[in-house]
């Protein structure tokens, strides 16, 4: 029911303005299947149990010039994980202010990384989705404003993408739903283009609230036991985050190079350090791209504060589960893609992918997936 008033409310906003404005729609689909490789295994939503629903969604995006420089655009995205509920992906207003400089104010996507402006779009990039690794934060939209500003800098063609904003969508995290807020999100993303080579780099940061109901009580009895600094260690509240990119696309003859570095921090929290990247090697025949992906996610633990605290006291019922959530933010794995893409239509590719995963804390965790997408732009 959700889907069908969303869908009918843009609908008719749009019947409604036809008469003072065009309205451009286009719109992406990706019907994605996948099964892993044995009974026991799971991988990015799927286990042994072919399935098309992950993986798999519907978009249409609807712009109009109203004159003057102004614009305004909204995206509806249905997605099978979500049981094909739609919801506004972006609804927003901009102007251009001249050739160079373009103001955006609603929800939008935020430009955390290469693909971030289509990463939906399987249409738009090698793979049936982006590399998990780099692309795992629990957020990729906001609302508040953004600039853009396109020039040049010697030979390299550069856009310069500054926003501010929050987000509170819904989440699931530690097993449990939540409504974080993402407050004063500031930062910006640069890329230089010349001819064949693309170079980027970005860097946010934002005060960020997690509500968890097992991490606050887990604070709230620190607390009650004097250690009000461990309290503060314990839950995630208006903590400091900062997030980084760098990031390359080498596509000369036939040849393309991809690569992308990030790191994510939340200070004074029970969360270590994200580090991940990966590198991608393809090359075209005609209609066909081969590609393959390399990649590698390193956590680290975040520091042990109970470690002053002794063992073998009535506290160990906190130092315990606190020491129990520090370990579990530890990953050290790695993953190879190896893919192919058909552009058997000018605005349809049929893909096919493996991936080999490989966890080197727990092995119970390495799968093999193989997945297969038919995705379009219409």
């Amino acid at each position: 029911m959700k889907s069908k008033i969303a869908v009918l409310a843009l609908a008719s906003s749009f019947i409604s303005y036809t008469a003072q404005a065009d309205i451009n729609l286009s719109g992406f689909a990706s019907i994605t299947g996948g099964i892993t490789t044995s009974s026991d295994e799971t991988l990015y939503g799927f286990n042994d149990t072919f399935d098309f629903k992950n993986g798999s969604l519907l978009a249409i995006q609807a712009s109009s010039n109203i004159g003057e420089g102004l614009d305004i655009t909204a995206q509806i995205v249905s997605r099978g994980e979500n049981d094909w509920d739609t919801e506004f992906e972006w609804a927003y207003v901009s102007y251009n202010v001249n050739d160079k400089f373009r103001v955006l104010a609603g929800r939008q996507r935020a430009p955390f990384f290469m693909y971030s402006d289509f990463l939906d779009v399987s249409y738009a990039y090698p793979w049936i989705t982006p590399p998990k690794g780099v692309y795992d934060l629990i957020f990729n939209t906001f609302d508040g404003l953004s600039g853009i500003y396109s020039s040049t800098l010697g030979e390299f063609d550069t856009t310069y993408h500054f926003i501010a904003g929050n987000n509170s969508d819904e989440i699931e995290v530690f097993g449990e739903k939540s409504s974080p807020n993402m407050d004063n999100i500031l930062g910006g993303a640069a890329t230089f283009n010349r001819d064949w080579l693309t170079l980027r780099a970005a860097y946010f940061n934002a005060d960020v609230s997690i509500p968890s109901t097992g991490l606050d009580g887990l604070a709230n009895n620190w607390n009650a036991f004097g250690y009000p600094k461990f309290a503060d260690n314990t839950r995630i509240f208006e903590d400091k985050a900062t997030f980084t990119e760098l990031g390359f696309q080498i596509d000369y003859e036939g040849i393309l190079v991809v690569g992308e570095y990030t790191t994510l921090k939340i200070d004074n929290t029970l969360l270590g350090e994200e580090e991940s990247y990966y590198v991608m090697l393809g090359k075209r025949f005609d209609r066909y791209l081969v590609h393959i992906t390399y990649g590698v996610d390193e956590d680290t633990a975040a520091n042990d504060f109970t470690s002053v605290i002794p063992s073998g006291t009535p506290l160990d019922a906190l130092k315990v589960p606190t020491q129990d959530v520090i370990t579990s933010q530890k990953n050290d794995s790695s993953y190879v893609t190896v893919g192919l893409r058909w552009d058997f239509h000018s605005s349809a590719s049929l893909k096919f992918e493996y991936t080999g995963f490989n966890d080197d804390l727990n092995g119970a965790n390495d799968a093999g997936l193989f997945r297969t997408s038919l995705v379009t732009v219409f």
